[in-house]
């Protein structure tokens, strides 16, 4: 399930912010991490943006009782930044991949390769792992979920 790139896109300067607890997420960044082009408008993305943003800071609600902003949590620096920023920009990008793989099913970022290519891409699911997986990092657990049959 890959992108179809038909298209560049003009930088967009649009910044979404949600409360101060949370880091601002750049639309243009979210473009560049994903891989969107031009086929998925600037209001589309940013909706999909918002809802993710959403449904994450729902998912975090509980870390605004130990700190207040998100990047106080952080345990460590990567260039310069909170490892917290990049758990929640990791978890926003990949909510919109999954939401976009899913609305676009004919997008392909690359518009090259074929089937080789669409088998190396990511899946909506794997999207939406990778989302919970940086969403339980920021929460402090682990990655594993058992469950019993």
């Amino acid at each position: 399930m890959g992108f179809v790139a038909n298209g560049n896109h003009t930088p967009s300067q649009i910044v979404i912010e949600s409360d101060s607890f949370y880091p601002s997420i750049a639309l243009d960044h979210i473009r560049q991490i994903v891989r969107i082009d031009g086929a998925v408008t600037n209001d589309r993305l940013k909706q999909a943006i918002i809802e993710e943003i959403i449904d994450i800071n729902r998912l975090l609600k509980s870390l605004k009782d130990k700190a207040t902003q998100l990047s106080d949590l952080a345990t460590t620096q990567i260039n310069e930044q909170p490892d917290t920023d990049y758990l929640y920009l990791s978890a926003v990008a990949n909510g919109v991949a999954a939401k976009i793989n899913e609305n676009y099913r004919n997008y392909d970022s690359s518009n090259a390769g074929g089937k080789k290519a669409e088998d190396a891409e990511l899946t909506v699911d794997d999207y939406r792992r990778n989302k919970q997986w940086a969403i339980l990092q920021l929460l402090g657990e682990n990655h594993t979920v058992v469950e019993l049959i």
